[in-house]
């Protein structure tokens, strides 16, 4: 091999080496930036996920202390009527034996046996009717649950105290005694006997013929239909023989 060939090849050899190399290295220099790049979204897509779900978080535990709308409110209710920007006119209220409570410039209102939603719309009109304002907004929260419990004793297979759904104002006292397993063989079911409290804190009792309720006599027009209220007491007397 004379010199000049041995030196072309030398050179060629040495070219080719240069551009094999520079090949792998940008090739490795793109590898590395698309991990960057993907590196890089996924990043980003973590992080907005996980705002995101902390931000939804936040919206749950914002509502956590709202109020159901359809939620009768009843005697005995600690709430607050909140008046969009009027504080004045904002403020805690507790439903008293009446099913009332009074509120700045419209006095006393009725609330009781109403769902929250219906009271929040009265109110609204009664702001708008009053002329105290245009467009007003009502929230109403009950921060405290009146006691929904029931005592019944005597003659019945479950005596003790009755929770009454939380949803419920009010029940029909037959409602109430099936719930408590209903009446023994012995009670006299035409004789239960209800003790309430009045709003002057005397106690009235009614005698109620629950009997006539399930069985009703042909020709009597009565209306078959006894409310119990949170904090009353049914007592069912028992025939001695």
């Amino acid at each position: 091999m004379n010199a000049s060939k041995y030196w072309r090849q030398l050179a060629i050899a040495t070219i080719a080496s240069t551009l094999l190399t520079a090949c792998a290295s940008g090739a490795s220099g793109g590898g590395g930036s698309d991990n960057s790049a993907s590196n890089g979204n996924t990043a980003n897509s973590n992080t907005g996920g996980s705002n995101g779900g902390s931000n939804s978080a936040n919206g749950a535990a914002g509502d956590s202390g709202a109020t159901d709308p359809a939620y009768l409110l009843t005697r005995g209710d600690d709430v607050y009527v909140n008046v969009y920007n009027e504080s004045d006119l904002s403020m805690d209220q507790k439903i008293d034996s009446r099913g009332i409570i009074r509120l700045p410039y419209l006095g006393e209102v009725s609330v009781s046996g109403q769902t929250v939603r219906q009271a929040e719309s009265n109110l609204e009109k009664l702001l708008v009717e009053k002329k105290l304002l245009r467009k007003p907004m009502v929230n109403i929260t009950v921060r405290d649950f009146a006691s929904h419990e029931v005592s019944v004793i005597g003659a019945v297979n479950g005596a003790g105290r009755y929770r009454m759904p939380r949803e419920k104002a009010s029940m029909e006292i037959l409602d109430v005694i099936t719930s408590m397993g209903g009446f023994r063989p012995t009670a006299k079911s035409d004789q239960v006997k209800v003790t309430r409290t009045l709003d002057s804190g005397e106690e009235k009792t009614t005698t109620v013929d629950v009997e006539a309720m399930i069985n009703p006599r042909r020709g009597d027009e009565t209306a078959h239909s006894f409310l119990i209220y949170p904090g009353d007491r049914i007592y069912v007397p028992e025939r001695l023989w």
